[in-house]
């Protein structure tokens, strides 16, 4: 417990936290050995807003950064309910939407490669050499008959094959 002469606050954070809110005080707790910012109830004592302490709980006079935490804190300054609400829609309309978008470029890039890319990169993967193999073209010829025109010889009691050339 805090023992000696009570610090008190600088009177322009006092004023500019009345200012913000005129049922905040702000007081100095002996059992904390803090600064601690507190709102008037109706009836009863008073709550705790705030503990006014730097960032490894050390000591510290109250500032601007104390009414900042008190205004982000604050839900009803930033629009009410409503506006909440709506801003928290649209934030996951957007993020379903960028989503979207990933996969569908994800997607894209992993069909854009074509016969060739790919069978590079898996010879490459697999070092199977610093270049493709040469292969020679082969052109496809049509070779035989249709079903319709075998159907159709048979059905005359010909042989399908009789006028093509020996290969």
């Amino acid at each position: 417990m805090y023992q000696g002469v009570t610090p008190a606050p600088d009177s322009t954070f006092v004023k500019d936290l009345r200012s913000f809110d005129p049922l905040l005080r702000v007081r100095f707790e002996r059992r904390m050995e803090r600064f601690v910012i507190t709102k008037r109830r109706a009836f009863g004592d008073d709550f705790n807003v705030l503990v006014v302490q730097t960032d490894d709980g050390q000591f510290r006079q109250p500032d601007r950064r104390d009414i900042l935490a008190l205004y982000e804190g604050d839900l009803w300054r930033h629009g009410g309910v409503n506006e909440r609400i709506r801003r928290g829609e649209e934030h996951m309309k957007e993020y379903q939407e960028k989503q979207d978008r990933e996969i569908e470029q994800e997607s894209r890039a992993r069909t854009v490669d074509s016969k060739i890319q790919l069978s590079n990169a898996y010879r490459k993967t697999f070092n199977d050499g610093s270049k493709a193999p040469e292969l020679r073209r082969i052109e496809l010829n049509r070779k035989g008959l249709t079903i319709n025109e075998i159907r159709s010889a048979r059905a005359a009691g010909q042989d399908p094959w009789a006028g093509q050339k020996a290969a």
